[in-house]
């Protein structure tokens, strides 16, 4: 075999195993990326779990609130004043926050 065909059959063969080690880096790298993807798609089930769950018990607790005969009407009316008046001051004092130039 000719020598300078031989360098260059080397040649070839070093820039193709340049190229599969880049590639064999790249499929490391999406293997790493893979599972950190996976990680984080199971922490969001388990958070979505969680808040499906949370949820359904705040669906329940409004379900057994409605069915509770005057569960809003326990002030008399005098309470219920006394309570207005307070709400009624305190949207007037958030009012004011809001409109205030601070």
């Amino acid at each position: 075999m000719d020598h300078a065909k031989y360098e260059s059959l080397i040649n070839d063969l070093s820039s193709i195993e340049a190229e599969v080690a880049t590639l064999k880096d790249k499929l490391s790298d999406n293997y790493s990326r893979t599972d950190e993807m996976e990680e984080i798609t199971q922490r969001f089930k388990q958070e979505n779990s969680l808040l499906k769950s949370k949820l359904t018990e705040l669906e329940i607790e409004i379900e057994n609130l409605k069915k509770e005969p005057d569960t809003f009407n326990i002030l008399n009316s005098k309470e219920r004043e006394t309570l207005k008046t307070k709400i009624q001051d305190l949207i007037s004092r958030i009012d004011y926050h809001l409109s205030a130039d601070h």
